[in-house]
């Protein structure tokens, strides 16, 4: 949903995103957990239930009704087999689609190597760089770092290296960041 609002600021400014493998709940057991026992553990309830259709709405999306949260940890995985093949914006945008549009199951391999075919990546050669655990070093250690920095939700944004915006921001939210920021606008000339 925040990546329908980040595809709008690059076609709108002259910027440059990178996004960080981040896993919000590392704590979910490989096959998953219910979502109802997650929102009580962590003080969230219907009103933010609620609160995420309404932002996902905005984005354009539609939120299947699940109340199972998949460990995402492979699927982070597989971004990175993807970011490593030139895909990893298709890869994104499936893993997106799967997980909150279709509730797919985005922590099963069976699952991962469906999107890998369908993004146009080998998915024998991702189950077999997903068994020997190629990206799974890598997933831990941007999580810690990011930790360290301070993020603890999604969306997080860090701009300039030095703004941190969390959570589900409208759009204007970022464009008078990048305003401030100085990020120049791409129907604009620049500076002589």
């Amino acid at each position: 949903m925040a990546a329908r609002r980040v595809a709008r600021f690059q076609r709108e400014f002259d910027v440059t995103v990178t996004w960080w493998p981040f896993e919000l709940h590392p704590e979910t057991p490989r096959e998953g957990r219910d979502v109802d026992e997650l929102l009580r553990r962590t003080g969230r309830g219907r009103a933010y239930s609620d609160h995420l259709r309404a932002y996902a709405s905005e984005a354009g999306i539609t939120l299947a009704s699940n109340r199972w949260l998949a460990n995402s940890h492979r699927a982070l995985e597989f971004a990175e087999f993807a970011r490593d093949r030139g895909r990893f914006d298709a890869a994104h945008e499936a893993l997106f689609k799967a997980c909150f549009e279709e509730r797919r199951d985005i922590g099963n391999i069976d699952v991962l190597c469906e999107i890998a075919a369908e993004c146009g990546l080998d998915s024998r050669e991702f189950q077999a760089e997903a068994a020997l655990g190629r990206y799974a070093e890598l997933i831990d250690r941007t999580t810690a770092i990011a930790r360290q920095k301070g993020v603890t939700s999604t969306p997080t944004m860090i701009f300039d290296d030095r703004v941190v915006v969390t959570g589900a921001q409208d759009y204007l939210v970022y464009e008078d960041l990048l305003r401030r920021l100085g990020a120049r606008r791409l129907d604009e000339s620049p500076a002589q």
